[in-house]
């Protein structure tokens, strides 16, 4: 039979552990080990990170809607509902390759950035079709 020390020293030790795994961030990832599947709920880094990245391809869909690049104006808007925003119809004046240049660096950059895996392939991704549409602008 236990003594109450021992229960409160074990109690204790639990708690600590949890509130380890919640401060890290790595609660998800003890559960997998014990066979438990959570329910992916996104990082608050990756949350503001994919505002940021929404913002920016706005910004940078308004020069291609100034230019009048009708195939970057759709890879853009493509792009931005694919995560999950609605794509702007104002126009705005600049130089597109250099808008477009500056993005794929940036989506670059964020990928580094990001926390998911599945997140950092995506602005990857982003990255490199952006890369490619300098040529269609």
């Amino acid at each position: 039979m236990s003594s109450r020390r021992v229960v409160l020293v074990a109690s204790a030790g639990s708690a600590v552990v949890l509130a380890g795994l919640f401060a890290t961030n790595s609660v998800d990832d003890a559960l997998r080990v014990v066979g438990a599947k959570p329910k992916p709920l996104p990082r608050s880094e990756d949350t503001s990170l994919l505002a940021a990245v929404i913002a920016d391809q706005q910004q940078v869909l308004a020069v291609a809607l100034g230019a009048a690049a009708a195939p970057v104006v759709e890879l853009l808007s493509a792009q931005l509902n694919q995560l999950g925003a609605k794509p702007t119809k104002s126009a705005a004046n600049g130089d597109l390759k250099t808008s477009l240049r500056q993005a794929a660096k940036n989506r670059a950059t964020d990928s580094l950035s990001a926390i998911s895996p599945q997140f950092a392939q995506v602005l990857a991704s982003m990255s490199a079709g952006l890369t490619q549409a300098v040529t269609l602008a």
